[in-house]
C-alpha cells in the first residue's frame, strides 16, 4: 500500500483511493464467515507503513488508525519499511513480523504464532525468497528502525519457528515470500525445505518490471507443493488483495480457492467507518502540502534527477555526488508544484550522507545498484567527499573493493527535506543539469 491511505476529502492530493473497499471487503468476507464457520486471517506482506506524503506528515498514523480499523491480524515489514517510526508499530492491534534481523540482536520476530478459534496459525516472514545481499546488493535494506541497526534478511527459518513453540496437530503454517518473482520452473529445492519446516502454504507478493504487461492470474501457483497464493502490485498504482481459502482434509490442508481481487466498489462497498477514522488525518495533512515552485512546463523524471544531483552538489564540502534514476519515482506536471508533488517523485526519508572514497574508485561506484555519478572537474587525486542517501552510502560502503571508505558527515536531515528546502530557497526552478565545473562519469 505504500502509505497511499488518505482521507477522501483531499482527493486534489490523492484522487485514486481504495482502501475503502479492501476494509469494506473484508468486513464481508468475515459476514460471509460467520455464516458459514471459516476463519477469517488477514496479512499485510509489507511494503504499506510507509511511502507517502500522508504517512510522512503523520508518522505513519494513517497506516496504524486503518490497520487497526480494518482489524488486521498480521502486518509484515519489508523493504521500504525500514523508516517507519517505533511509534506507528507499537500503535499496531496486529502482530508485527520482520524478515530481517538485527545484527545485535532483538527488533521484532521473523515468525509469530495466531490462534483463531482454536486453530493455531504459525506465520512465517520472508524477503525476496532465498535471493542474497550479495546477488541484488541494491534492493535490500542495511539498517532498520529509528536507530537504524545493522540488518540481514532471516534465513534460518528452522530457528524461527523454534523461537515460536511447539506446533499442535492441525496447525496451518505460513511462509510469506514479499518481492516473489516466478520462474518457468518451480524452485524445487527451496519449496524442499519448506515442507522441511512444514509449511502448509505461501502467500506470496510480486511487482511487475517496468515492461511486463499486467497480467490477473487469479490461480496463483496453487500446484506447488507447498501452494503459493501470489497477489500484485498495480502498474496504476491500484490496491489489489489476493484471498486464498483452505479446508483441512485427510491430514493436510487443502486450496479451495484462490483470487486476485481489485479493491474497487464493484467488488465490495466502502467501509464507513474506516473511512471516518482516516478522514481525521485530513487538516494534519492539508495543512502539511504547501507550494514549493511554480512550474510554466512539464518536468520528466530524467531531469528530476539531474536537478536532485544538482542540489546535492551545494552541500558544503561535497566533491563528488550518487544517486540512482530508479529511486526518483515520477515527473512534475505544468502548475503549481507542491509538497505532496515533490514528495511523491523522491519519497525517501533517509538523512544524506558524506563518505570519504578514493577517487580513483569513483568508476566501480557507476552503475553499482544504478547509481549515477558526478565528479567536480577541480577535485584533486586524493580522498573525495561523496554525498548521497544513507541507503546509498551503506550499498557503497559494503563493497570489498571500498574497504577504506568511511562516514565523513550527514550534513542535511532527510533527502525530501533537503531538496524541498533547497528549491524553497531558489525560488524558481533550476536548469536540469549539473552545476559549471561538474562532470557526469561515463
Amino acid at each position: 500500500m505504500r502509505g497511499n491511505v488518505y482521507p477522501l476529502s483531499l482527493q486534489g492530493i490523492a484522487p485514486l483511493q481504495h482502501y475503502p473497499y479492501l476494509a469494506g471487503y473484508i468486513r464481508k468476507v468475515r459476514a460471509e464467515a460467520g455464516r458459514t464457520g471459516a476463519r477469517v486471517f488477514v496479512v499485510d506482506l509489507g511494503d504499506s507503513m510507509d511511502g507517502s506524503f500522508a504517512a510522512h506528515v503523520t508518522g505513519s498514523q494513517n497506516m496504524t488508525a486503518f490497520f487497526n480499523a480494518a482489524g488486521y491480524d498480521a502486518i509484515l515489514l519489508s523493504n521500504l519499511d525500514a523508516r517507519v517510526p517505533a511509534k506507528a508499530l507499537e500503535g499496531l492491534h496486529a502482530k508485527v513480523l520482520s524478515p530481517f534481523e538485527l545484527a545485535s540482536g532483538g527488533g521484532f520476530p521473523a515468525a509469530q504464532k495466531f490462534d483463531k478459534e482454536g486453530i493455531g496459525i504459525f506465520l512465517l516472514s520472508n524477503f525476496y525468497g532465498e535471493t542474497t545481499v550479495e546477488e541484488q546488493p541494491g534492493r535490500f535494506p542495511t539498517r532498520f528502525g529509528a536507530d537504524r541497526q545493522s540488518v540481514r534478511p532471516v534465513r534460518d527459518y528452522g530457528k524461527a519457528i523454534a523461537g515460536v513453540g511447539p506446533r499442535d496437530p492441525g496447525a496451518l503454517t505460513l511462509f510469506s515470500w514479499m518481492k516473489f518473482e516466478p520462474s518457468s520452473e518451480p524452485p524445487s529445492g527451496f519449496l524442499s525445505r519448506l515442507r522441511g519446516h512444514q509449511v502448509d502454504a505461501i502467500l506470496a507478493h510480486r511487482i511487475y518490471s517496468r515492461d511486463e504487461r499486467e497480467a490477473w492470474d487469479s490461480s496463483g501457483f496453487a500446484n506447488w507443493a507447498p501452494p503459493a497464493s501470489v497477489n500484485i502490485l498495480r502498474n496504476n498504482g491500484g490496491f489489489a488483495l489476493a484471498r486464498i481459502d483452505l479446508a483441512r482434509k485427510g491430514g493436510a490442508w487443502t486450496v479451495l480457492r484462490h483470487e486476485v481481487l481489485p479493491m474497487t466498489a464493484n467488488v465490495a462497498e466502502a467501509d464507513p467507518d474506516v473511512v471516518s477514522v482516516i478522514e481525521k488525518f485530513a487538516d494534519e495533512i492539508s495543512k502539511a502540502d504547501q507550494p514549493v515552485l511554480s512550474l510554466s512546463e512539464p518536468v520528466g523524471a530524467g531531469d528530476v534527477l539531474n536537478i536532485y544531483l544538482g542540489a546535492l552538489t551545494t552541500l558544503p564540502g561535497t566533491q563528488a555526488v550518487a544517486y540512482s534514476p530508479e529511486s526518483i519515482r515520477a515527473g512534475w506536471e505544468p502548475g503549481l508544484l507542491r509538497a505532496s508533488t515533490l514528495f511523491e517523485s523522491l519519497p525517501w526519508t533517509d538523512a544524506l550522507v558524506q563518505i570519504l572514497v578514493e577517487k580513483s574508485s569513483l568508476a566501480s561506484l557507476n552503475g553499482l545498484g544504478g547509481l549515477r555519478v558526478a565528479v567536480r572537474d577541480s577535485a584533486g587525486d586524493g580522498p573525495l567527499r561523496l554525498t548521497t542517501s544513507r541507503f546509498f552510502a551503506d550499498l557503497i560502503l559494503g563493497q570489498p573493493a571500498l574497504a577504506g571508505a568511511k562516514v565523513a558527515g550527514e550534513p542535511a536531515p532527510s533527502e525530501f527535506d533537503f531538496f524541498r528546502s533547497h528549491l524553497e530557497a531558489l525560488g524558481e526552478l533550476p536548469a536540469p543539469a549539473l552545476p559549471p565545473g561538474w562532470s557526469l562519469l561515463p
